[in-house]
């Protein structure tokens, strides 16, 4: 299309401004692996060119040895949540022999197994303290008014008041240092289990629902389950279909078509943030506090995964519904640079997401991005072609070099563009295939966008025969030019029809103008420029000339009487 090109600087200056905010964003992190990478180069430079700390003198006391490695705990009670979790599956599974090891103190098979089963009851009850909650750390809580070797994890209600639960950090000589249930929590233990009135639901059930067991839970308790995420589907998807319902009603004959159908994409999103919420909002009614844990658990991560779904689902409405508008007003460059500012903001989405899930599994994701050292300056390095792309795409919308839909030529190839992404540029050739070019390169090669154009260039050249009189060739010439400028859209100051060469086929004639149409395509400048071609034959011809034949084409005619 033939539009003017403005200046992009100043129209985009505000897009820059996100640009050089994400990139400083990207050079966080290699600055702090810069660091690592210097140290390890220093020492790497030391070594090559033979710096070594002076010899040690001879009379000096002999190194020692150090001493070995602790090893890590078995049963994963280095840590209070470790130590919390680790009781409530062993007691869940019936070992108790190994969830007599999560407490403190000596004590005989039977009275261990009777402590690990009131304990357990009486958490299942409630505990004040999510496990989520709970410190992961090896070291203690510094917020904790106890003292430096005991963890305060919560309390537990009973009928005679509140006990606090306690843990202790017990160290044996060379062994690790591990939390234990405090023998002072132990010891109100059988006091509370005596007080609370408790009522079996396994009772219920037949004992054969009871005796049989899959991933060490009861059989019962799989049908209950079964219930509950059937009533949490039903309840979810008549939530569901009542807001697109309000939807339609609300805004019936508001909105167009596509965005009604873009909105009842929602449908799927929308249904599992709700079954999400109802199953993080249910599972504190959970029998045990080992299930209470596990649904939290599942009911959080499920409204990550599905908040994020929604939100790049909402993101990808707007993105349209804008870039629709913008079309609209011919702002072609703007609307290339939003869809692009969609995708980035979706990658966003999902590196965020990715961040937020390692963070729930018990992933230290700040020691982690820290512990990259070289490993993470070979990451950057590695990604350096990635980011080279990204940028190399903005580079490309920002200075307005090709926007989707233009016809241009890019590296030899030319064909149309139909997308703009974060890492290459799809173009639909001449041939209707699709050939992927990357952002750094289509920054790098030579451009030639044919869409950018304000005229089109009618230059065409052609030969009178030889035996044509010199005032029949300036004849053509006047009318050539009377045709020229008698049309309203070609250029009167370009338009001009000049006798260039003297050939041995004849004379040679050049036809050289520019046309103009706003909104035209170069279809139509090749319509406008077939009906000029064809006049030009027709003031030839009535001249009474012709065009000359090509070299060593004998051609036959009568002789005139």
């Amino acid at each position: 299309m033939l539009r003017s090109y403005p200046q992009c600087e100043e129209r985009f200056r505000r897009a820059g401004i996100w640009v050089w905010v994400l990139f400083v964003l990207l050079l966080l992190p290699v600055g702090s692996w810069g660091v690592v990478w210097g140290q390890g180069l220093s020492s790497a430079v030391k070594s090559a060119t033979g710096g070594s700390p002076p010899p040690a003198d001879a009379t000096a006391a002999p190194v020692v040895a150090p001493p070995p490695p602790v090893p890590a705990d078995p049963l994963g009670r280095t840590s209070p949540h470790g130590t919390v979790l680790g009781f409530l599956r062993a007691a869940e599974e019936k070992d108790y022999t190994k969830a007599a090891k999560f407490l403190d103190g000596k004590r005989s098979p039977e009275q261990a197994t009777e402590l690990v089963v009131q304990l357990k009851y009486l958490l299942d009850q409630g505990l004040s303290t999510s496990l989520d909650d709970i410190s992961r750390s090896p070291q203690k809580d510094i917020e904790d008014e106890h003292r430096v070797t005991r963890e305060r994890i919560g309390l537990l209600k009973t009928p005679d008041g509140e006990m606090e639960v306690l843990l202790d950090l017990v160290k044996r000589p060379g062994e690790a240092s591990i939390w234990l249930f405090s023998q002072e929590t132990l010891d109100r233990v059988p006091e509370a289990y005596s007080s609370e009135h408790r009522k079996d639901i396994e009772d219920y059930f037949p004992a054969w629902s009871q005796n049989i067991r899959f991933l060490s839970v009861p059989l019962w308790r799989w049908g209950t389950i079964l219930v509950y995420l059937l009533m949490v589907f039903l309840a979810a998807s008549l939530i569901t279909r009542a807001m697109i319902w309000l939807f339609r009603r609300l805004f019936k004959n508001r909105v167009t078509a596509s965005v009604e159908e873009s909105v009842l994409a929602l449908k799927a999103p929308i249904f599992c943030v709700l079954g999400a919420i109802m199953n993080r909002a249910a599972a504190g009614y959970a029998r045990t506090a080992l299930s209470r844990h596990y649904w939290s658990v599942v009911g959080l991560i499920l409204l990550w995964v599905s908040g994020a779904w929604l939100l790049v689902r909402i993101t990808n409405i707007l993105v349209s519904v804008w870039r629709h508008r913008l079309l609209l007003k011919m702002q072609v460059e703007r609307a290339t640079l939003v869809s692009l500012l969609g995708r980035i903001f979706t990658i966003l989405v999902g590196l965020v997401l990715v961040l937020v899930l390692l963070a729930q599994a018990g992933v230290n994701v700040s020691a982690m991005v820290a512990g990259l050292g070289i490993g993470g300056v070979a990451l950057a390095l590695a990604a350096q072609k990635t980011l080279a792309d990204l940028f190399g795409g903005l580079s490309i919308v920002m200075r307005g070099a090709v926007r989707v839909g233009d016809f241009c030529q890019i590296d030899g190839l030319t064909g149309t563009v139909e997308d703009i992404g974060t890492s290459s540029l799809s173009l639909r050739t001449l041939g209707r295939s699709v050939v992927s070019i990357p952002n750094s390169k289509v920054a790098e090669v030579n451009l030639e966008n044919f869409a950018m154009r304000d005229q089109f260039w009618l230059n065409q050249t052609f030969t009178l025969r030889f035996d044509t009189p010199h005032a029949v060739v300036r004849e053509v010439l006047e009318k050539i030019v009377q045709l020229l400028l008698a049309h309203p859209e070609f250029n009167k100051n370009s338009a001009r029809a000049r006798l260039i060469n003297l050939t041995p086929s004849g004379p040679q004639i050049e036809v050289f103008a520019y046309f103009r149409r706003p909104g035209a395509d170069w279809a139509v400048f090749l319509g406008e420029q077939e009906k000029i071609m064809l006049q030009i034959l027709t003031i030839v011809e009535e001249a009474g000339s012709s065009l000359a034949a090509p070299i060593g084409v004998v051609r036959m005619e009568k002789e005139k009487a």
